[in-house]
């Protein structure tokens, strides 16, 4: 009896969350070249957010277990890239996604918080995005961001994609110079991160697209 009281725990005991740090891109799936550099306040969930796409107003946050965000970045290459992989209590992923995607749809037409410490108020707007490549209901979205940043005005385009699987979810963003290319890096890294996702994220169904 007490052996197969001991075995009956085995079989019900939860999984260990995915190991983040396996989940990130590694260096050669984002391209030839490219280095990774760890991002400041990339580590854990204390303090620093994951979704601030039009607006800080996301519950999911609380729902955050572990996280890992790093930078990829080449010798004089304009442009680089930030993977940021983070796990969530049980349907926090899911959450997170739906949440994505009102506030894509609903991005307000004023200035607002980013979240990022030392900006003001910015416009932002949101752009859907398609790649038939990525897993069954992520967000690829395009962010034009205006506004005045210490007496000048500054009008940027970066890209982000999310994607969920199970409790996981992986954020791919682009950063510099405003090309043509960093589209392209942006969801080749993307498609690069739903592999992993998939080889190493738990078997749950995706978030529907919205």
């Amino acid at each position: 009896m007490r052996v197969a009281l001991a075995v009956m725990a085995i079989a019900v005991a939860p999984s260990a969350a995915p190991d983040v740090k396996k989940l990130v891109l590694q260096p050669a799936q984002v391209g030839k070249g490219y280095v990774v550099f760890p991002a400041a306040g990339g580590k854990g969930v204390a303090g620093d957010r994951t979704m601030n796409l039009c607006g800080l107003d996301y519950p999911s946050e609380k729902l955050r277990v572990g996280r890992l965000q790093v930078n990829y970045l080449k010798m004089k290459a304009p442009i680089g890239i930030t993977n940021e992989v983070v796990t969530y209590k049980s349907g926090g992923a899911q959450q997170a996604m739906t949440e994505a995607f009102q506030h894509a749809a609903n991005c307000p037409n004023h200035p607002i918080d980013s979240g990022t410490k030392g900006l003001p108020k910015l416009i932002f707007k949101v752009k859907r995005l398609i790649d038939h490549r990525l897993l069954k209901g992520y967000l690829a979205v395009q962010i034009d961001v205006s506004g005045v940043v210490k007496g000048r005005h500054i009008a940027q385009t970066s890209y982000a994609v999310y994607q969920q699987h199970g409790n996981v979810l992986s954020g791919v963003y682009s950063f510099g110079s405003t090309t043509k290319g960093q589209l392209g890096l942006c969801l080749h890294a993307a498609e690069q991160s739903a592999r992993n996702l998939l080889r190493g994220g738990t078997a749950a169904k995706s978030a529907p697209t919205a």
